[in-house]
């Protein structure tokens, strides 16, 4: 559980029902949430309060944000938990198939499925690519 700041930059306070819950953020402020549920909580549509002249009221912008050292601490921890095997590892899409390298993903395409690929330019090319040699 990833918990972040989601802080209110507009210069009125947002209120919002969010899960059957009240949320308050007061002005140049933050509230503090689960990173998934602030990510939910953000993406919500809220009908906008109209003025008498037919503008949107400013007291109802929905100007909030994620404080961006948070959000790279969430890249962060889900980079590392990820793995760097993960990163690593280059897979067939036709038979599942792992290889570390790229070079190694493209000498199996050319070899065992080059007839299988439709893209008529991405075929020719993987064909010239004498690197693969």
């Amino acid at each position: 559980m990833l918990i972040v700041k989601v802080w209110n930059k507009n210069s009125y306070p947002y209120s919002e029902k969010f899960k059957d819950q009240p949320i308050t953020i007061e002005a140049n402020s933050y509230v503090e949430m689960d990173y998934d549920e602030a990510v939910l909580f953000m993406g919500t549509f809220r009908t906008p309060v109209k003025m008498k002249d037919g503008r949107q009221d400013p007291k109802s912008y929905k100007w909030l944000e994620i404080d961006k050292d948070d959000q790279k601490a969430v890249r962060d921890a889900r980079a590392s938990a990820a793995g760097d095997a993960a990163e690593k590892t280059f897979v067939c899409h036709v038979c599942q198939k792992e290889f570390r390298t790229k070079n190694g993903l493209l000498k199996h395409t050319r070899d065992k499925h080059i007839g299988q690929l439709v893209d008529k330019d991405a075929r020719d090319e993987l064909l010239d690519n004498e690197d693969l040699e």
